[in-house]
């Protein structure tokens, strides 16, 4: 919580705001309020509201003239740090800004994150008898907030994870090595060559470890050339087909998409490993979707990492138990895995790749179970 300085810009402005809000109150210059796209209310010393503007009613959905009377309490909750500040502003004069303000919209909603700003009304030569508050929705930027820092996070883990395979990978080489020669030497004892074939079998996988910590962080290089997206799909279809039969697939396809501009291969990599998991998540005789569209600011804002632009957008649907809430925060973080037998890697190279293709992945939970990821991709034209 914050307090303007006197004789601060801020300050100034509440001063002023409270002058014209007093008279819009007693209907002189109502229509100021109502133009508002801010929620605003007037609370007595009671806390009751006494003027609601039209905002105000949308954001509880309800007309304005029915909030009169409401107690704040009932609005935002007996718990909520709003009403503290009310008091004060009336009793004390005190201006408060809190932010951020939980707001707990109920029936299973997620909370929305306000910033309010809470005034005393100030008439000359009377005493408060009213406190102003408007408030501001959070929650978007807040979340835009959240997924910077994960993604600062990520960069930097990245970052260690690649240095430490350059310092596997010659110490691998020169144990590959070696062990190729002794392979050669122990050829005329049979009793001997089953184990430098042993060491061979695992130093290869290993190396694929390796490899794969070597795509950590940024500054991965592609490929890029254009490439009809549906196509790509159904070759990563084909071949899930072909390893198994214990689910189904369902194409849900946009056929207006225009032609992709990425690298192929890499990117083949990301939908084999979101719909090899999918698959390994479902039931047997299950569906996996695959859906894609074109996608935009008034559809997902607060995935996109450019909101202003237009993206390809391929979800991937199981109808798997999902992933837990604990897990969600660390699904893209190299080593972390649910599997029993699984690297922790394959959706850590999938972020890196589509973040390389400067798009977004990420994760929500289907209806009635499940997993849904989402590959956004940037529309771009080949230079």
């Amino acid at each position: 919580m914050s307090t303007p300085a006197a004789g601060s810009p801020s300050a100034s402005l509440s001063k002023r705001f409270n002058r014209r809000a007093a008279r819009a109150i007693r209907g002189m210059e109502q229509p100021i309020l109502e133009s508002l796209t801010a929620p605003i209310l007037a609370v007595d010393r009671n806390l009751r509201v006494r003027y609601a503007n039209a905002a105000a009613g949308q954001f509880w959905r309800l007309r304005p003239d029915h909030l009169i009377d409401y107690p704040i309490a009932q609005l935002f909750g007996q718990e909520s740090p709003v009403l503290a500040p009310l008091l004060r502003a009336i009793e004390e004069e005190v201006s408060t800004t809190i932010n951020p303000c939980r707001f707990e919209q109920g029936g299973g909603q997620v909370p929305l994150v306000l910033r309010v700003q809470i005034d005393p009304v100030q008439e000359p030569h009377r005493p408060v008898e009213l406190a102003l508050i408007a408030f501001w929705d959070q929650t978007q930027r807040e979340s835009l907030e959240s997924v910077a820092q994960t993604e600062r996070t990520l960069d930097s883990i990245g970052v260690l994870v690649r240095r430490l395979a350059h310092e596997l990978q010659n110490p691998l080489s020169g144990i590959k090595g070696a062990t190729q020669l002794l392979e050669r030497k122990v050829r005329g004892h049979p009793e001997l060559r089953e184990y430098p074939t042993v060491i061979l079998k695992e130093l290869e996988r290993l190396e694929r470890l390796v490899g794969g910590l070597a795509l950590q962080g940024d500054g991965m290089a592609l490929s890029r050339t254009s490439c009809n997206l549906h196509e790509l799909l159904d070759t990563v279809i084909w071949f899930e087909r072909n390893s198994t039969d214990r689910v189904r697939f369902e194409r849900q396809y946009d056929p207006s998409l225009p032609e992709l501009y990425g690298d192929r291969d890499r990117l083949h990599q990301v939908f084999l490993n979101l719909i090899h998991n999918a698959v390994e998540a479902s039931p047997p005789g299950e569906t996996v979707t695959v859906r894609t569209s074109m996608t935009g600011p008034w559809q997902i804002q607060e995935a996109l990492p450019e909101p202003g632009r237009t993206f390809f957008l391929v979800d991937v649907v199981d109808h798997g138990s999902g992933v837990s809430e604990a897990a969600r925060s660390n699904l893209f973080t190299p080593f972390f895995t649910t599997k029993k037998n699984g690297t922790g890697l394959g959706l850590s190279i999938s972020h890196q790749i589509v973040r390389a293709h400067h798009g977004h992945l990420r994760y929500q939970q289907a209806e009635g179970g499940g997993a849904i990821f989402s590959v956004v991709l940037p529309r771009e034209q080949a230079s």
